[in-house]
């Protein structure tokens, strides 16, 4: 029988450069993703990372890992089970060997959770949002974590960004564009109404963004049940992700920059599972420990699956019966 345990893993993220995770928006102005929480019995407004971004931006580095791993390339329909979860196709129904089958070959699938065929995969990620340690959320986060006295209003700014027409800007149109004759504007459907439009001024538009400030820090917290070798796929998204440790969007314009201090939760106490710096990655024994074992799994299924053959792999992933 194999061994399920408890992994309980907290993180608290260092925000090292702006973060921005976006909830509303009006006109030019983005708004960051609140929730309302209770502080001291009154309902207040906070920013929240969610959980579902975490996962799915996890999932997208496991499925990176898994697929480098075994130096392969999938069908579509695989494609969007092992990056998007997949979908279900006719009438949903459970087939429990199916099922055993899929988690034991697939971990990470099994981690993550899928629509494979026609039956859903339950996964086995547990979690909460990503929280900043601020007033708002002294009541709701673990007592060991430092209050704050300040406001998450007071942690955060917005800055304006700027879009220029540089189809106008004649420093670069003249060496740089080439633009076919007025007949095949024609052809184009070009009318001389948007031909009049193209030669006017060139126009510059201005948008705002709010966002998290550096500094920042966000607390998550982690709950699996799972085999050491499950364990070992979500560990792998982790080593994935800590290539590029960036929360958020606009990643490309400086911001999501993050390091992640990772701690196992036990009955003995608490123990470093990984660390993510700006730098490095480490990992401590109990993640390295799941992340070899499930190295040698990938081994095992490249071994029976693909060395001669991925049609039988593949059809395992799309719901085909054997």
């Amino acid at each position: 029988m194999n061994i399920q345990n408890h992994y309980r893993i907290e993180t608290v993220f260092t925000l090292l450069q702006p973060l921005s995770h976006i909830g509303e928006s009006e006109s030019t102005q983005s708004f960051l993703n609140t929730t309302t929480v209770i502080n001291e019995g009154i309902p207040v407004e906070v920013f929240f990372y969610s959980g579902n971004a975490l996962r799915g931006m996890l999932r997208d580095c496991g499925a990176r890992y898994l697929l480098d791993k075994l130096g392969i390339q999938v069908p579509l329909k695989t494609f969007h089970l092992l990056f998007s979860g997949g979908s279900i196709g006719g009438d949903q129904n459970v087939d429990i060997d199916q099922s055993r089958l899929l988690r034991k070959t697939l971990p990470f699938l099994s981690v993550f959770g899928g629509g494979v065929g026609n039956q859903i995969l339950d996964g086995k990620i547990k979690q909460t949002h990503a929280y900043p340690i601020c007033k708002e959320t002294n009541g709701i986060l673990p007592s060991y974590l430092e209050k704050s006295e300040f406001s998450w209003r007071q942690l955060s700014g917005d800055v304006q960004f700027s879009r220029k027409d540089d189809e106008k800007n004649e420093n670069l149109r003249p060496l740089y564009l080439h633009a076919p004759d007025e007949e095949q504007k024609l052809l184009e459907g070009e009318t001389e109404k948007k031909k009049k439009k193209s030669d006017g001024p060139a126009t510059q538009m201005r948008y705002a963004v709010e966002y998290m400030a550096a500094g920042n820090k966000l607390y998550h917290r982690f709950d699996l049940i799972c085999e050491e070798v499950e364990l070992g796929a979500f560990v792998s998204a982790i080593h994935e992700w800590q290539k590029q440790p960036y929360l958020g969007g606009m990643a490309g314009k400086g911001f999501g920059l993050v390091a992640a201090d990772m701690e196992l939760i036990t009955e003995e106490g608490r123990q470093p599972f990984a660390q993510i710096g700006a730098e490095y990655i480490k990992l401590g024994p109990v993640a390295e420990q799941a992340k070899q074992t499930y190295d040698t799994h990938l081994k095992d299924i490249y071994d029976a699956y693909l060395l001669e053959n991925s049609d039988n792999f593949i059809n395992l992933l799309e719901g085909a019966k054997k």
